[in-house]
């Protein structure tokens, strides 16, 4: 048996090493990878365990162990952070032990345990096979080199790139552990440095990597003072990507910016020339910032984009909107559209290329977007939906004041900016 341990500053909290000698694990079968050489002098591990010199990060040191085995070794990975294993009804060996032969056995690459150790909620025993996230910090892998880390979520990713290969993954159930997650130094630095925004962004980034397999919703921990996003899986396709909700305190600044902004209004009437107008929206105060396409008063005008006149005037107001796309758009975007108080009836946004982010902010209620027949709360909650493509408008029930933002592309792939 090989158990693969990465670890990173923590020589004086290596919880992982103390828990297997608890449970009488012969640290010979121990692999501990390490950044570089700086931090090998700092950890002082018995004799017996196999210290490896790897490199630093969380994607980067997951590939450097997956390259250091062979092609279809059987590796037990362990994260450094193990504050004790509750084995159900065997030793912690045989259970191993029984795992890696029946992962051995199967035609599938993962085989994981139940990601909480609350036993409320773990009454089953044994294997079962199927579409079960794999939590990071503990699971039985065969060395897949093609499988590679690409993402500071690397479990999630992993869980996914996995089942799309092999058709399912295993499940185990007769273990359940405790980890110290979060804590003073280890692999997670990375993540507590990025903060909200970096962690909302990873999140997003991921989910929308894999719509297919990857639902959001929020979770506390101990990182944040407000719930950080959290995944749990399915597999089916649909029409709305639903975003985890995100910290209104971010939006403080814009809301400011906005509540002194003034609004074009714009009304569809006979008298009205005004060719911005949409069919099916009520008068309305809405502007675009960033490009928007030159209507062709001649032929010069024809296929050509500039950036907008409220882009100009207001650009402080411009990078506060991106600022906010940096962290809920995970795709390229050329414009956004700034509502308020918008009610609007069946459209589609003919003009747009792919996907938009639907986002609405501000002390209000109702006013709920409806998507293919479907209706939807965006209220601090961004939706990915092609609007170009599913017919959409929102329901009559407006209470109090609602700014929308939708961040859309209509630069095609060959447009060159100034």
């Amino acid at each position: 048996m090989k158990i693969v341990i990465p670890s990173y500053n923590r020589h004086n909290s290596l919880l992982t090493l103390d828990t297997l000698k608890r449970h009488n694990i012969d640290l010979a079968q121990v692999y501990l990878f390490l950044a570089n050489e700086e931090q090998k002098e700092l950890y002082k591990v018995p004799d017996e365990v196999n210290v490896v010199v790897g490199i630093l990060g969380i994607c980067n040191i997951r590939n450097f162990m997956t390259d250091y085995f062979d092609e279809g070794e059987i590796l037990v990975c362990i994260d450094d952070d193990i504050q004790e294993f509750k084995i159900l009804e065997k030793s912690l060996q045989q259970v191993l032990d029984d795992s890696i032969e029946y992962l051995k056995n199967s035609p599938y690459q993962l085989l994981g345990f139940p990601p909480t150790a609350n036993e409320f909620f773990n009454h089953t025993r044994g294997y079962k096979e199927g579409f079960y996230f794999t939590i990071g910090c503990f699971y039985i892998k065969k060395n897949d080199k093609s499988l590679r880390a690409t993402h500071k979520l690397d479990d999630i990713e992993q869980t996914i790139k996995s089942f799309e290969k092999y058709g399912k993954v295993i499940r185990c159930s007769d273990i359940i552990f405790k980890t110290k997650c979060w804590g003073t130094g280890g692999l997670e630095k990375d993540r507590r440095e990025d903060g909200y925004n970096g962690i909302y962004k990873s999140f997003i980034e991921l989910q929308y990597k894999y719509p297919r397999y990857i639902a959001s919703r929020t979770k506390k921990t101990n990182l944040c003072k407000f719930p950080i996003p959290n995944f749990r899986l399915k597999n089916k396709e649909e029409d709305v990507m639903i975003l985890p909700k995100i910290n209104p305190e971010i939006f403080k600044p814009l809301l400011e910016m906005l509540s002194n902004h003034k609004f074009n209004i714009k009304e569809n009437n006979e008298a009205n020339t005004n060719r911005s107008c949409r069919k099916n929206f009520p008068k309305h105060k809405a502007d675009i910032f960033g490009y928007v396409k030159l209507r062709p008063v001649n032929w010069g005008h024809r296929g050509k984009y500039n950036i907008s006149r409220k882009t100009e005037k207001k650009p402080e107001l411009y990078n506060e909107l991106k600022r906010i796309a940096d962290i809920i758009v995970p795709f390229k975007w050329s414009s956004v559209l700034v509502n308020n108080n918008v009610v609007c009836g069946k459209h589609l946004d003919a003009s747009n290329i792919g996907e938009s982010v639907l986002i609405s902010i501000g002390d209000y209620e109702g006013c709920n977007i409806v998507v293919n027949g479907k209706k939807y709360d965006s209220k601090y909650q961004p939706l990915i939906f092609n609007g170009s493509k599913l017919e959409h408008y929102t329901t009559d029930d407006l209470v109090g004041n609602k700014y929308s933002l939708v961040f859309y592309n209509i630069l095609p792939d060959d447009f060159v900016k100034n």
